[in-house]
């Protein structure tokens, strides 16, 4: 037993030692079976046809979003104007990927490969690697940006300052990790010329570590995406509702741990990859797909909270907001939920949830709606005395909720006093 683990950890350390390599040594070619070039094992279209249902399946979720927040709830902002840019990168990630799965190599054995092939696999890496960057980045910055929007305002100073730097940290990742993966080798189309025999012999290149430029990219994402789902804990941990709330706002936040998921998979495949086995293309293939589904799965989660007033509107879904005793109505007839108080540590104002500046029909988080109503009188007078008589004590904005006492008087006296007689002529208004 200690025998077979010793024999594959100095197998695996052997494999690890290469440092990311991609050309597989000597004993390690004889050992593979002859060139298949008429009959080779290949791929089936089971992932193909898995990446085009999510591709589809994305697409009507974004388009259902954006046609909620344009027609229904009216309020785009920036977090939708990024999600409809990141859609581009993303719909030719999903191309790129179906293509490296059928077409351009990745459908076959290492030793299968042809002299096409051998290039355009190379090339597809370098396609997908970019758009998914890119992609992933644009989802991650309109997620950050939508935390920031429902709490303008702002709700606790920790928050928004992790939020700015999340998103500082999600450009410099992007930039960054666009330029090294650009330039692994020197130069660049030495990249997709590796497996080329015959350039090579004619050009002289250098490349860099691809094993860890690439596995860096998928742990730092993978590394994003959990930070970016665990922000709204903190954020909804501190409100003053019950548990039952918390737990089913955490629940909607936490769909993006999905992402999560495929962003462990698709690290254990880059590492697999790139450390334990020179079959790169047989194995990277599951690869693509996690990496494609990431991204597929970010802008569903991230569209999930529009989704509920389009559902509403036109499948006439009915709201479970009843059995929790919530108010509605305005003099619109516009729904305007009246709820519990909530309140948050390092508070710097009053967040868009808690103000009605936001409409909380798009969002999941109208149950933590903090109601305020004010009381405002004025009375405006002709005579210059009457009207500083006014100013001192007619013109009175308290919360209804905590009543000042002046000098022993009740607010009912302080009432009278504003008012002493029919002859005033005013209005009040109360809302």
């Amino acid at each position: 037993m200690m025998a077979d683990v010793d024999r594959l950890r100095t197998h695996a350390d052997s494999l690890f030692r290469r440092a990311g390599g991609l050309v597989p040594p000597s004993s390690v070619v004889k050992s593979w079976p002859k060139p298949n070039h008429v009959d080779p094992e290949t791929r089936g279209w089971a992932a193909p046809a898995i990446l085009i249902v999510f591709a589809i399946l994305t697409t009507l979720v974004f388009g259902a979003r954006i046609w909620a927040r344009t027609f229904i709830s009216k309020n785009t902002g920036l977090d939708d104007l990024l999600m409809s840019i990141a859609m581009i990168p993303l719909l030719g990630l999903t191309v790129a990927s179906v293509l490296a799965v059928r077409i351009y190599g990745f459908q076959w054995h290492a030793w299968d490969q042809t002299k096409t092939t051998l290039v355009t696999s190379r090339q597809i890496i370098l396609a997908i690697e970019f758009l998914y960057i890119v992609s992933t980045s644009l989802i991650k910055i309109s997620i950050l940006c939508f935390y920031r929007r429902i709490t303008s305002g702002s709700i606790s100073r920790t928050f928004v300052f992790w939020v700015w730097a999340s998103i500082i940290f999600v450009i410099c990742y992007c930039i960054g990790f666009t330029l090294a993966i650009t330039f692994t080798c020197s130069p660049v189309a030495g990249y997709w010329r590796f497996f080329d025999v015959a350039w090579r012999l004619q050009n002289e290149m250098k490349c860099r570590n691809e094993g860890a430029i690439i596995v860096t990219v998928v742990v730092v994402s993978t590394v994003q995406d959990f930070v970016i789902c665990a922000l709204p804990v903190f954020l909804v941990w501190n409100l003053q509702i019950s548990k039952r709330q918390k737990v089913a706002l955490i629940g909607i936040f936490g769909l993006g741990l999905l992402t999560c998921v495929c962003g462990i998979m698709r690290t254990y495949y880059a590492i697999y990859v790139y450390y334990y086995t020179y079959d790169i293309t047989w194995i990277a293939y599951y690869g693509w797909i996690w990496t494609a589904l990431e991204a597929d799965l970010g802008v569903i989660c991230a569209s999930a909270p529009a989704l509920k007033v389009f559902f509403r509107r036109y499948l006439n879904l009915s709201s479970n907001r009843s059995k929790y005793g919530y108010g509605y109505g305005d003099s619109k007839g516009r729904k305007t939920p009246t709820y519990g108080r909530g309140t948050l540590g390092n508070s710097v104002g009053v967040s868009n949830i808690d103000s009605g500046r936001w409409d909380t029909a798009d969002v999941p988080l109208d149950r933590i709606k903090v109601s305020t109503r004010m009381d405002v009188t004025v009375v405006d007078r002709d005579d210059d005395v009457a009207s500083q008589k006014s100013d001192a004590s007619t013109r009175i904005l308290t919360n209804l909720n905590s009543p000042p006492q002046v000098a022993g008087s009740s607010w009912l006296d302080i009432e009278r006093s504003a008012n002493p007689g029919p002859d005033q002529t005013g209005s009040r208004e109360r809302y």
